[in-house]
C-alpha cells in the first residue's frame, strides 16, 4: 500500500512570513489559533488534512503540505506528483514582493509542475491597504502572467484572521479539473 506521506497533491509555499501556516490552521478550522503571537518560521514540512463537503455533500478529505520558506531551496524535492499549488504572497510586505516574484516564477519554470494548478494567495489583505495590493499585482506582474501563460494563475483575496477568502480556497482546492497543456 502507498504511504500517504508519499504523495501529498497539493503544495502550499511561500516565502518565509508570508502567513501560509497561518492560513492553513484557518483552513482546518484549527482551535486556539494565537493571532497575537510573533510567528516561528517554519523549518521542514507540516501536513494538514483539510475537511470540505464536496459537490455530491460528501465529506472529503485534502492533505496540504507546507514547506517552510526558509527550505526554498529544497523545495523541488517535494513536486513529483503534485496538482495543485497554493502560493502564498504577503500583500502587507511590499519590501518581499520582488523575492516573492522570483521565487513564484522559478515555481512557473519547473517542468515537474507543468500541468500543476498554480492558486496565488493574497494574504494578510487586512493588514494592507487596497493600494498594495494593486502593488503586489504589478510587481508579480499578474497581467502579464495572466496572458502569457496557458495554466493562468488563480487569484484570490484571502485573509486568515476576518476568514475573507478561505471559501473560495477550500473550493478551489476541492475542484478535482487538472491542466493539461496543449500538444505542440
Amino acid at each position: 500500500m502507498e504511504d500517504p506521506e508519499k504523495h501529498i497533491p497539493i503544495l502550499c509555499l511561500g516565502p518565509k512570513g508570508s502567513g501560509k501556516t497561518t492560513l492553513l490552521k484557518k483552513l482546518q478550522e484549527a482551535e486556539g489559533i494565537d493571532y497575537t503571537y510573533s510567528p516561528v518560521p517554519t523549518i521542514g514540512t507540516n501536513i494538514y488534512d483539510i475537511q470540505h463537503l464536496n459537490k455530491a455533500g460528501k465529506k472529503q478529505v485534502l492533505s496540504i503540505r507546507e514547506v517552510g520558506g526558509v527550505m526554498a531551496p529544497l523545495w523541488s524535492n517535494y513536486f513529483e506528483g503534485v496538482e495543485k499549488v497554493i502560493y502564498v504572497v504577503d500583500t502587507s510586505n511590499l519590501c518581499q514582493i520582488s523575492a516573492t516574484a522570483v521565487l513564484l516564477y522559478t515555481l512557473l519554470a519547473e517542468p515537474k509542475l507543468k500541468k500543476a494548478k498554480f492558486i496565488l494567495v493574497l494574504s494578510k489583505m487586512d493588514a494592507a491597504y487596497r493600494q498594495m495590493r494593486n502593488e503586489a499585482l504589478l510587481m508579480l506582474q499578474y497581467t502579464r502572467l495572466s496572458n502569457e501563460l496557458q495554466n493562468k494563475p488563480i487569484l484570490l483575496e484571502v485573509s486568515p484572521l476576518t476568514g475573507t477568502g478561505l471559501d473560495a480556497l477550500r473550493t478551489h482546492l476541492a475542484e478535482t479539473k487538472r491542466f493539461t497543456p496543449p500538444v505542440n
